[in-house]
Order: C-alpha cells, then structure tokens, then sequence
C-alpha cells in the first residue's frame, strides 16, 4: 500500500483523514518521520495555507503522496470571521474553549447566525497528471448560543447542521464524514484518484 504523509498535528483532523483515506493509503503523519510541523499560516485564503503547508512538505523529498488543509468556520454577521484564524481567533495557542467562547461573544445580540464550515485540501502525488491540486469543501450551517454535543473537535459544538437536526458535535462519525466541509472536499480528492 502506498504512503500517505497528512499535514496536521490536529489529531481530530487525523482521524477524518483516516477514515476517508485507510483503504487506499498507509496514512503517516509527520511526527513518525521526526518533522516537526509547525509552518507559519500566513496566507490570507484556505488555499495559501493548505499549499504553504504542502510545499513545507515537498521540500524534505519523502517520495510519498501529501495531503495538507487549512480550514475554518466563516460567520456572516462576523464579515466572515473567524475564518483563517478560527485555530487561533482567541490568540496563538488558544484552546477549542476559548475560540468558542469568543465566538458566541462576538455574536451577543446578533440575530443572523448563520456559518459555514470551509476545508482546502492540497494534494500531492507524483502518480497524479498535475501538481499540486486543490480541492474545497463548504457545508452551511448556524451558530448556536451555547455548547451542545460531545464529540468532534474545533467549533463543532456550536455548529447547528439543520439538515440532521444536530450540531457537528453530535453527528455520528459517519453522519459527520459525510457532509462536513472536509467529507465534500475528500469526495473531490477521492473522485480524481479514481477510488
């Protein structure tokens, strides 16, 4: 089976990743091969990102595949914040919590909630015809006052998916890596690679 490195120390994005990714690829993450991944984000888009992380990458000659991502949460009434901020919107090293807690913030009063969850994905193979490619994922939603669920990670528990009745948090994995944001954009990846 072919090598996959995954761009991300986020081990909640790992585990998506690997549900989308185990049946065609060893998934390795950049820790098993001693780099340390910590490339600054200063690209103004998902996109720039996702490629400023793959090209870090590409530079060490793994001679495997490559995937990397930036993603966030754009909130209308917020003029789409946090959006390439949301892993730091409370400051660098900010905590899930605190990021949430600025969120609902920030949106004191407001009554537009309404959100999307968007996800870059850059892909390199050299199996693939052109490099790299990128692939974007959106998925709609709205901004809950408080919390709600327990699983998934980032801004999950204030992500209200109205189509299930439920916020991120409380999705099934398999509700989840069906219409989030990432699991559109994997779908593109995945429909390329002709699995």
């Amino acid at each position: 089976m072919q090598n996959i490195v995954i761009g991300t120390n986020n081990k909640g994005k790992l585990k998506e990743y690997k549900f989308f990714l185990s049946d065609f690829f060893n998934i390795i993450t950049p820790a098993d091969l001693g780099i340390d991944f910590n490339v600054a984000e200063t690209g103004t888009t998902y996109e720039e990102n996702s490629l400023l992380k793959l090209e870090f990458l590409r530079s060490k000659n793994l001679n495997m595949a490559i995937l990397c991502d930036d993603s966030g949460l754009e909130i209308d009434s917020l003029n789409n914040e946090p959006g390439v901020y949301s892993a730091r919107y409370a400051g660098e090293d900010s905590t899930d919590k605190e990021n949430i807690n600025k969120v609902l913030l920030n949106l004191e009063g407001k009554s537009d909630r309404k959100a999307k969850f968007v996800c870059a994905i850059s892909f390199y193979w050299e199996n693939f015809s052109t490099f790299p490619k990128i692939f974007r994922g959106e998925c709609f939603g709205t901004i809950l006052k408080k919390p709600l669920g327990e699983k998934g990670f980032g801004y999950d528990p204030i992500f209200y998916y109205e189509k299930l009745d439920k916020t991120f948090a409380d999705l099934s994995e398999d509700e989840k890596n069906t219409v989030s944001h990432r699991a559109l954009a994997m779908k593109e990846l995945l429909s390329k690679l002709n699995f």
